[in-house]
């Protein structure tokens, strides 16, 4: 994926967790609530990554994996041996959480890192080191 792939990719889940959290495009004055959404954006982002490597690593695989929804499906299967009903019956929250030890290992690819290096800049500087860091 390019860089200009990631960038859309951000903005996209940004806009999301802003509309969630009722924060406006800019001229942001609650810091605390900024910091928050960021956070949320960058695990929501690290989430899409981990989906967009397995989706290419299945792609001969005979069925689509369209949704980030559907790996997060494919990738518990596989690492809990638990029917599709099973997974399927969870939501996207309860998949990426059965996922923890996978997702908070991933390693993002260069340009991953860089683009949430870019968008963490609103946050003090260890904060958003120490988001990216275990992801390098």
């Amino acid at each position: 994926m390019d860089k200009a792939a990631y960038h859309k990719r951000w903005d996209q889940l940004e806009q999301m967790q802003r509309e969630y959290s009722n924060l406006p495009e800019s001229g942001v004055e609650n810091l605390e609530a900024l910091h928050k959404m960021l956070v949320n954006t960058f695990r929501e982002f690290v989430v899409a990554c981990y989906c967009d490597h397995w989706r290419d690593a299945y792609r001969g695989a005979a069925f689509p994996l369209d949704s980030d929804r559907d790996v997060l499906i494919a990738r518990a299967i596989k690492a809990h041996h638990w029917t599709p009903g099973i997974a399927t019956s969870l939501s996207s929250y309860d998949l990426a959480l059965s996922l923890i030890d996978e997702l908070a290992t991933f390693t993002l690819t260069e340009m991953a890192v860089h683009v949430s290096y870019m968008n963490l800049q609103a946050l003090p500087k260890a904060d958003y080191q120490a988001l990216i860091q275990p992801h390098e």
